[in-house]
This record gives structure tokens, C-alpha cells and sequence, in this order.
């Protein structure tokens, strides 16, 4: 049974199509016709998806240019060892739905997560570098690195304050 949608996967629906479970259309569906992997897979599935997680979290946590913690923000976050670990299940979920794999994502919406954090144009553009430096040293074919780089990239409205 499908979980209502949130706003998240309202956004995710229309920047990489249809988010389908059960007999639903999915984007990789023209791609399994064709006996083409879905992303997810041609990425290298859960394992590599939390790799890819993990190391994009200690990455940002580690440079100052994204200001993870909100420092200098009303919204601090503190990057205990229990925060920490939610952080990197929930993006492994984020990348994992994003990428088509069977991962359902349990965080908050991203308009409600991000409100107030006053994340701004320069700390996107550090996180999205980070993330492409992450993606360039995993396993994944440049193509395939930037489908998901595109596929994150298309919730910068609702991240980064106007």
C-alpha cells in the first residue's frame, strides 16, 4: 500500500516522472522494456547508493563552504553520532528513490525540513560540488553520475531561499 505522498515526492514526480510501487508506471519502465537497468542498478544498487551517502555526508560535515550544521543560523544542527546516522539513511532513502530503486523516503518534506535555514545560492552550489567530487571517485559511468546529480538538483527551488 502506498504512503500518501509528500511534497518531496510531489517535487520528485515532477522533476524525474512518475514515483510508482505495485502496478504503477515508473520512469525505468521504458528502460527494463528496452532490458536496460534503471539507474539504481546501473549505479550498483543499495550497497554503492549508502557508500554514496556516506561518503557525501562526512564530505559536507567536513566543509565549511555548506555549513551543514547551520552555524551562525537559528537552526544549528548538532552532528552527534545518532544525528549523523539518520542523515546518511535518510539520503541513502533520497538517492535510492531518486535513482529508481525501492527505497521509500521517511524524512520530513524538503520545503518543511529547509524552511528557515536560509541555505543559500553559494552553500548549494559547495554541496552539489561535493557531491560530484563523491560521485566522481565511486564506481558509477559519468553518464550515470550526472543523471543522479540532475535528479538532486532538480529540488534546489524548494532548498535554497530566495
Amino acid at each position: 500500500m502506498c504512503k500518501p505522498p509528500t511534497l518531496l515526492a510531489l517535487v520528485l514526480i515532477c522533476t524525474t516522472g512518475c514515483i510508482g510501487s505495485g502496478n504503477h508506471p515508473t520512469k525505468n519502465e521504458p528502460e527494463r522494456a528496452r532490458g536496460e537497468s534503471s539507474l539504481y542498478d546501473r549505479l550498483g544498487g543499495g550497497p554503492a547508493i549508502y557508500a554514496i551517502a556516506d561518503n557525501l555526508i562526512e564530505r559536507t560535515m567536513s566543509d565549511p563552504r555548506v555549513n551543514l550544521g547551520r552555524t551562525g543560523h537559528q537552526h544549528v544542527w548538532t552532528p552527534t553520532p545518532d544525528h549523523v546516522a539518520e542523515l546518511k539513511t535518510y539520503w541513502s532513502q533520497f538517492l535510492g528513490m531518486l535513482a529508481g530503486g525501492p527505497q521509500l523516503y521517511e524524512g520530513r518534506n524538503m520545503l518543511d525540513l529547509h524552511r528557515g535555514m536560509d541555505i543559500s545560492q553559494p552553500e548549494w552550489d559547495a554541496f552539489m560540488d561535493d557531491f560530484r567530487q563523491v560521485l566522481a571517485v565511486s564506481h558509477a559511468r559519468p553518464a550515470d553520475q550526472q543523471e543522479l546529480l540532475a535528479r538532486v538538483a532538480g529540488t534546489h527551488d524548494v532548498i535554497v531561499d530566495k
